[in-house]
């Protein structure tokens, strides 16, 4: 199957007439990125990567030369003609001369800035295809302290710098997921890896436009699709991906069509996948299944657009059997539609440049059932309603949003129906201070959020209706920073202050939530959780040597979680007695085998503090990169340290550049976690090497990445089932792209 495969593939990527390929560079060697190489005379052109290498196809051209155009701004527009003596020719390697310009005002549609922190990370292109996984968590998984919090490779979640759930903020193109995916460890993220075009970490006092509890940054995903992405001809792009760890294979189809000034976008995607495989053998009832299928018609103007969006995401999964619950696992539906029509206009306006006004519905459910039954046992709902209204430009962005929110569970997860309301402004400004020559950003956000339960029809076995009220929280976020650049030397830091309102599920829950073998206990009386951090930042760039060293600390008087109330050390074996039978955190008749842990919302104080390095060196056409990173955290209350944080790593890769090829090893050193919060294990450490090959011709790319090749045992410290499995062995995934 892999040599027909192959034999496919390098028959299709040799059926052009011209490859013209090279390496654009400035006056002192160093590569430029994103350098414009177009044919005045026909609708084709490419742009630079990262190290200034370009590949540019020409497919049935008569002519026996062509004029080559190359454009960026800050340089000099170059023009080079070219015979065309062969079918693959080498520029080699091609300078551009810089010069002073004054630009006019101009109004474009792409307004995506570029990382504003060092500690600010943008994954697109070819370093996004060397860490593409079924999931985001993965994908993200070799970036410094970034774990990896899992029930079963289908439900990872990425945990960044210790903090979990919603303490961060992961967003589609700046907009919630509308999924309940933060909230509980068993909740699928809603959303296709194979949709998502690039992906960016935010910190600092920009993360602060995106939500009010942001102190672990923005994980923002761009989606292919995009309104701003406009064509001048029908296109279409195709991926088609296998991977071995879970037998998966899925792939999409996204089309672009132009009707004068409208273009419809459509995108549709499946993906199946066996159950997870690791060196022990398979993890049952880990299947899953997705569709995705999304349409936009974008109606272009002079000076904007008006966009309408639709979206359609369904998923089934499973979670793997566990001896403190269900004994053949738990299956779940998951469900989400989304409605979106937005509006984008280039204005002049004080100090802004674009107007933006948004309206998003999303409908989503997540069920849960056991042994594939029809009826679901839990069902968990939620309705959101988002207004949003924004003024924006390189330096100053102020915005208004309307969240309206339904929480609806059914089945027998006692917590209410709640309705939330929250209405949020906010404020982000970059000014430079000529005198000492730095800039410095500020940011604040406001939100008031309402949280009105229903009664009605509700029973509780551990809280109190009298104690079930409305609450109002108001909240402030705060955050300001400043960055110097000396020379090739930046130096950055900022200080931010957030606060979060508790979820309803933190606030109100009292019954069997299935998917985590868990009787979730509320606490209807928890206040605003309140975090103080700061980070310092200090970064080296030239056309040969890059390094930073970052350090961050963060403090919360209160910092609540959902815990286990207990832990019965005594093995229990089916079909006995149960050896802690009567005890106060065992909840009788909410499981298989008759018991469910039970936890409950606490807040203690808490410190969370670490360190990132990096060191990258340039060689030719060799990079090597190297980083290390480590997290730790304290529970102050109790005099123990926090749960699931991330253990040491450090990760150390040699890529190496050859026109249309790219080879880069990875060995990552993941060192024994035996700081332990309460009721965790210790976790042995690993060290995991990659191989990644990736081809790109003409409008092909291919991908093969080979992880943990020698198929090591190891475990994941942040994974809730470490101790029924290890995570997956050696793993092959083979990614191909198409665009015509």
């Amino acid at each position: 199957m892999i040599r027909l495969l192959f034999f496919l593939f390098f028959n299709l990527i040799l059926s052009s007439d011209y490859n013209i390929y090279g390496e654009i560079l400035n006056s002192d060697n160093s590569p430029i990125s994103d350098v414009n190489i177009f044919l005045d005379e026909l609708d084709i052109g490419t742009t630079t990567n990262n190290n200034g290498y370009f590949l540019l196809s020409i497919k049935n051209y008569q002519s026996d030369k062509i004029n080559l155009h190359f454009q960026i701004i800050g340089y000099k527009k170059e023009s080079k003609l070219i015979l065309l003596d062969s079918s693959n020719i080498n520029l080699g390697k091609f300078f551009l001369e810089s010069e002073n310009i004054k630009l006019k005002t101009i109004q474009i549609h792409s307004h995506r800035q570029e990382a504003g922190q060092i500690s600010d990370i943008i994954i697109s292109k070819s370093s996004l295809n060397e860490n593409l996984k079924g999931n985001i968590a993965n994908t993200l998984s070799k970036l410094p302290n970034i774990g990896v919090n899992s029930y079963g490779i289908t439900t990872s979640k990425p945990s960044l710098r210790g903090f979990s759930g919603d303490r961060f903020l992961l967003t589609k193109e700046g907009n919630e997921i509308g999924d309940l995916s933060q909230s509980s460890i068993d909740h699928a993220i809603a959303l296709d890896m194979t949709e998502v075009e690039s992906l960016e970490i935010i910190r600092g006092p920009k993360a602060l436009i995106f939500g009010p509890n942001a102190i672990g940054g923005v994980v923002n995903t761009n989606l292919y699709g995009s309104p701003r992405v406009r064509v001048k001809r029908l296109m279409f792009k195709y991926l088609i991906g296998l991977e071995s760890v879970n037998s998966s294979s899925y792939g999409n189809l996204i089309v672009y069509l132009p009707i004068l000034k409208n273009q419809l976008n459509i995108f549709v995607s499946n993906k199946a996948t066996g159950n997870q495989l690791t060196p022990t053998g398979d993890l049952e009832n880990t299947n899953s299944n997705v569709q995705n299928f999304k349409a936009s018609l974008t109606n272009y103007q002079n000076n904007g657009y008006l966009n309408i969006n639709f979206e359609e995401f369904n998923m089934k999964y499973g979670i793997p059997p566990n001896p403190g619950g269900h004994i053949t696992g738990v299956d779940i539906k998951l469900y989400k539609k989304l409605s979106q029509i937005s509006y984008h206009r280039d204005i002049s306006l004080i100090n802004f440049n674009t107007f933006d006004i948004q309206y998003n519905f999303i409908d989503y459910e997540h069920q849960e059932l056991v042994n594939e039954q029809d009826e679901f046992h839990v069902s968990l709902a939620k309705k959101t309603h988002d207004f949003s209204f924004k003024l924006s430009s390189d330096q100053k962005k102020i915005g208004f949003e309307l969240n309206l929110k339904e929480f609806l569970p059914k089945g027998f997860y006692f917590t209410p129906k709640t309705k939330e309301t929250e209405i949020s402004l906010y404020r982000f400004e970059e000014t430079n201070v000529e005198k000492f020559d730095i800039d410095l950003l500020t940011s604040f956000r406001y939100s008031l959020l309402k949280i009105r339960p229903n009664l009605v029809n509700v029973q509780f076995n551990n809280l109190e209706s009298i104690d079930i009220k409305d609450r109002n929280f108001s909240n402030v976020s705060v955050s300001f920073g400043v960055k110097k650049l000396i020379s090739k030397i930046e130096l950055n830091s900022w200080f931010m202050y957030t606060m979060r309102s508790p979820r309803v599920e933190e606030l109100y829950s009292d019954g069997p939530h299935l998917g985590t073998y868990a009787y979730e206990i509320g606490n209807p009386i928890l206040d605003i959780e309140r975090i103080y951090g700061f980070e310092s930042a200090l970064s080296y760039n030239s056309e040969k040597l890059n390094y930073s060293i970052i350090t961050f600390y963060n403090y919360s008087p209160f910092y609540f979680e959902m815990t286990k109330m207990g832990n019965c050390e005594k093995e229990w074996i089916p079909g006995y007695s149960h050896p802690c039978a009567g005890a106060d955190f065992i909840d009788w008749g909410s499981g298989e085998f008759g018991f469910l842990y039970k936890y409950n919302s606490k807040g203690n104080k808490a410190i969370i503090k670490g360190l990132e390095l990096q060191l990258g060196r340039k060689l030719n056409n060799l990079i090597t990169n190297y980083e290390f990173s480590f997290v730790i955290g304290d529970n102050l209350t109790k005099n123990i340290p926090l749960s699931y944080m991330n253990p040491m790593k450090q990760i150390l890769d040699f890529k190496y550049s050859s026109g249309i090829f790219n080879y880069k090893i990875r060995f990552s050193k993941i060192h024994p976690q035996n700081r332990l919060g309460e009721f965790e294990t210790p976790t042995p450490g690993v060290l995991l090497t990659d191989l990644i090959f990736e081809l790109k011709y003409q409008n092909h790319n291919l991908v093969i990445q080979s992880n943990n090749i020698f198929d090591k045992i190891h475990y994941n410290h942040l994974s809730r089932i470490k101790s029924i499995t290890p995570e997956p062995g050696r793993n092959f995934h083979l990614i191909y792209n198409l665009r015509i």
